[in-house]
């Protein structure tokens, strides 16, 4: 639940160009939040995929110098060759997987549908450690990309990135109409440590 408390107020502060005090925060179900070292994203792609109704979404994430990244990748459907939101997704790999979702790390190749309730990507069960991503379209056409990396049942690092609708423009014509990412490749994002209090 803090995760989702956490991605509304990282989503507001997304869309402004600040600096967080790295003093510590109360959130109001008694969590702590403290500025941590930004994720640093590379690679990063998106796009529909022309003449299907598939998308994809994959990028390497590093959480410190000198760590290995971490691969994040996945699927949606789409019925509009535009990108979708997708579900809480865990990310194979090493530092990726082998907690939550169904426990195997496995569900980076999900669809999305409306009619889709896999399981697998519940984001209520992201336990224990390993990273995971969502990605978020909103109503005034910008989305918003969320890495969770968990540290263990009761403190995650959580960032999010702000992608708008200038950077998820419509290319090609006719029937090769479909929706990409075209913003930067590699960004840092400002990430946060919730905890657990107490």
């Amino acid at each position: 639940m803090h995760i989702r408390l956490l991605y509304i107020l990282l989503l507001g502060a997304a869309s402004v160009t600040t600096h967080a005090s790295p003093t510590p925060a109360i959130l109001d179900d008694g969590h702590d939040l403290n500025q941590v070292p930004a994720f640093n994203v590379t690679n990063f792609e998106a796009s529909a995929m022309v003449l299907s109704n598939r998308n994809f979404y994959k990028f390497d994430v590093t959480f410190y110098n000198d760590a290995t990244p971490v691969h994040c990748e996945a699927m949606g459907t789409t019925i509009n060759h535009k990108l979708t939101s997708i579900p809480q997704t865990w990310c194979p790999g090493p530092g990726g997987s082998g907690y939550g979702g169904n426990g195997t790390g496995n569900n980076n190749n999900q669809s999305n549908s409306n009619s889709n309730s896999n399981s697998n990507s519940n984001s209520s069960a992201t336990t224990g450690p390993g990273v995971s991503f969502k990605w978020t379209e909103q109503p005034d056409g910008s989305a918003a990309l969320l890495i969770v990396r968990r540290i263990n049942d009761k403190a995650a690092d959580t960032a999010v990135y702000k992608v708008t609708p200038d950077c998820i423009p419509m290319m090609g014509d006719d029937i090769f109409r479909h929706q990409v990412y075209e913003g930067p490749e590699n960004f840092s994002v400002p990430a946060y440590r919730s905890s657990e209090s107490g």
